[in-house]
C-alpha cells in the first residue's frame, strides 16, 4: 500500500513538474524565442490569446497592430499554456514564407476548419497541392469568370427586390447581414455547381449551417475550447451545445457536399455534363489528364468544400464592411454613387459586363480600400519544416514529438495598416489612396496581400473581386445606407472578422 502511494505521489508530482516547466519556465527561460520582443503574458492558461479575441470595446484596432507598432514587425506573444507564437508584418520575411519558400512552411493542422472547409486545396502540401493546384486553375480563366456576371446580377437582383419590399412594409432599419450572406450562398451554388440553393427565398439547410458556425457571437471561454481543441481533439466529442451545434452543421455541410459531387458524377458518366459551372470544369478536365496527375473523387468532393466557404463567406465578409465604411463616410458613398448613376442612368437596368463593372474606378478604389481594411482573412497560419532565420531570430524546424513546434501568423491585416507603406492616416477608411500616383508605385503583392500571393494565393481571386463590385454596385445605385442611430457596431475577430452583433443599417431607396 505505501510503495502504491509512493508511485502516486511520485507521479502528481511529475506532473505538476512537468506543467511548470512548459507553462511557466520553457516560455520564458528555455525558448529559443525567448528573446523576440513581444507582449507579457496576461495569463499562464490563455496568454494573450483573451486580448486578441476579445480586443478592445467598439475598437477597430486590432492588438496585434499595437504590438507590432510597439515593439517591431515580428513580435512573440503567448498562446495557449503561453506557448511562444510569432507574428510577422515584415513584407522581406512574408516574401521569404509565401514565395520563396512557399512549402517549407506548411499549415498547422485544423480539426475544425477542415471539418468546414474539407480537406481540398487550402490544406493541401507539396506536391498534392502543386497537382491540385494545376489542375484547377483552367477553371479560373478570364473567359470562365466572364461568363459568371450574369448570375452574379441575377442574385443580386434578387437580393435587390427583397430589400425593395422591406422598404416599402415600412421597414427601413434593415438587417442585412442574413441577406448578404444567402446571396453570396446563392451565387456559388450556381457557378460552383449549377444548383439553386435558393437561401434567398426559402429555408435552406446549408445557409442554416453556416449561420451556425459564422453568426454565432462567442464568448472566451468558447472560443478557447476552439482553439484548444486543435492540440487537444477530443474537447469536440464533448457532448455540451456548442459542440453538438457544430458537428451537425459540418455533418449537413458534408452531407450536402457529397450530394452535389454525386449528381456531378452521374451527369458525367451519362455524358451530360455540358455546363461551365466551377465543378464540371474540374470535372471534365479531370478526365483529360494522365492517371498521375487526376484527382480522386475524394478529392473533388473536398474541392466542394473548399468552393462552398471560401465562394461565399469572404465575399460576404467583403460585401458587409464596405457597406458598413460607405454608411460611416456618406461623402465616399456619395462619389460611388455619383459614378455609378453616369455609368447606369437607368438604374432598373444595372447589367454590366465584367469589363464594364472592372472599368468604374472609384468603385475599385472602395473594394481595395474595404479589402485593406478589413480582410476577410487577416492572418495565415504556418509552421517552418525546416531551421530558418527570421529576421535575426533562429526559428527551429517544427518537431512534433517536443514542444517546439513554431506557430507563425502571417500579419495581413496588420500590414495593410502600416504606417510606413500607407501614411499617417493608415487607420482611416479613404478610397481615395488609390488615386494618389505616389502611394500606389510603393504597393506590390507584399505589402497589399488580401488574397495571399505566390503558389498558395487565392486561387478564386478575380471570382471574388468582380461579385463584389457586382453586389456593392447595385446596392449603392439603388440604395442609400445609414447608420442606424443607437445600434453599435464592433468587429468580431474569432472565428471571422464580421461585422458584430450584425450589420443594421437604414436603408432608403434612391429616386431615379
Amino acid at each position: 500500500m505505501l510503495e502504491s502511494t509512493s508511485l502516486a505521489s511520485f507521479f502528481v508530482l511529475g506532473v505538476i513538474g512537468w506543467i511548470t516547466y512548459k507553462i511557466f519556465i520553457w516560455p520564458f527561460y528555455v525558448s529559443p524565442l525567448r528573446k523576440i520582443p513581444g507582449p507579457p503574458s496576461d495569463n499562464p492558461i490563455s496568454g494573450n490569446l483573451k486580448s486578441i479575441i476579445t480586443g478592445e470595446s467598439n475598437s477597430f484596432i486590432e492588438p496585434q497592430l499595437k504590438w507590432v507598432r510597439k515593439y517591431g514587425n515580428i513580435v512573440k506573444y503567448n498562446g495557449l499554456f503561453n506557448k511562444p507564437t510569432l507574428f510577422v508584418a515584415d513584407p522581406k520575411i512574408i516574401q521569404e514564407i509565401t514565395l520563396s519558400k512557399t512549402y517549407d512552411f506548411v499549415k498547422p493542422y485544423n480539426k475544425s476548419a477542415i471539418a468546414i472547409l474539407g480537406n481540398g486545396l487550402v490544406f493541401a502540401e507539396g506536391d498534392v497541392h502543386k497537382r491540385q493546384r494545376k489542375m484547377m486553375t483552367p477553371a479560373f480563366t478570364h473567359s470562365n469568370i466572364k461568363e459568371m456576371v450574369p448570375t452574379f446580377i441575377r442574385v443580386t437582383s434578387t437580393l435587390k427586390g427583397l430589400i425593395e419590399k422591406e422598404i416599402n412594409q415600412g421597414n427601413s432599419n434593415i438587417n442585412l447581414t442574413p441577406y448578404i450572406s444567402k446571396t453570396t450562398l446563392d451565387i456559388i451554388g450556381l457557378v460552383g455547381f449549377n444548383y439553386e440553393f435558393n437561401s434567398l427565398t426559402s429555408p435552406n439547410v446549408l445557409a442554416e449551417a453556416y449561420a451556425s458556425i459564422f453568426n454565432n457571437q462567442l464568448n472566451t471561454l468558447q472560443a478557447a475550447v476552439i482553439l484548444l481543441a486543435n492540440y487537444i481533439p477530443f474537447l469536440r466529442d464533448i457532448p455540451v451545445d456548442m459542440n453538438v451545434k457544430f458537428k451537425n452543421a459540418c455533418a449537413t455541410i458534408e452531407r450536402e457536399s457529397k450530394k452535389l459531387a454525386e449528381k456531378k458524377f452521374k451527369e458525367a458518366e451519362n455524358g451530360e455534363l455540358e455546363n461551365k459551372d466551377l465543378l464540371s470544369l474540374l470535372i471534365n478536365t479531370n478526365k483529360t489528364l494522365p492517371d498521375e496527375e487526376k484527382m480522386t473523387h475524394e478529392e473533388l468532393k473536398n474541392q466542394i468544400m473548399t468552393f462552398l466557404i471560401a465562394g461565399h463567406e469572404t465575399t460576404n465578409v467583403t460585401t458587409c464592411w464596405a457597406l458598413y465604411s460607405l454608411a460611416q463616410h456618406p461623402h465616399e458613398q456619395d462619389l460611388l454613387r455619383e459614378e455609378l448613376v453616369k455609368a447606369f442612368p437607368d438604374k432598373s437596368n444595372f447589367n454590366p459586363t465584367y469589363d464594364e463593372i472592372n472599368s468604374l474606378e472609384y468603385l475599385n478604389c472602395v473594394i481595395k480600400e474595404t479589402l485593406r481594411l478589413n480582410t476577410p482573412v487577416p492572418a495565415v497560419r504556418r509552421t517552418n519544416l525546416k531551421d530558418e532565420v527570421l529576421g535575426e531570430h533562429l526559428i527551429p524546424k517544427a518537431c512534433y514529438y517536443t514542444y517546439i513546434n513554431t506557430e507563425i501568423f502571417i500579419g495581413i491585416s496588420v500590414l495593410q495598416k502600416s504606417t510606413e507603406i500607407w501614411g499617417p492616416r493608415a487607420d482611416d477608411f479613404d478610397p481615395k489612396r488609390w488615386l494618389d500616383p505616389s502611394l500606389i508605385k510603393n504597393i506590390t503583392n507584399l505589402n497589399y496581400l488580401p488574397f495571399l500571393n505566390g503558389a498558395r494565393g487565392c486561387i478564386g481571386n478575380k471570382v471574388a473581386l468582380a461579385e463584389a463590385k457586382i453586389l456593392l454596385g447595385m446596392l449603392i445605385r439603388n440604395f442609400v445606407f445609414q447608420p442606424i442611430e443607437g445600434v453599435q457596431i464592433k468587429k468580431r475577430v474569432f472565428p471571422s472578422p464580421k461585422v458584430e452583433p450584425y450589420l443594421g443599417l437604414a436603408v432608403s431607396i434612391v429616386e431615379s
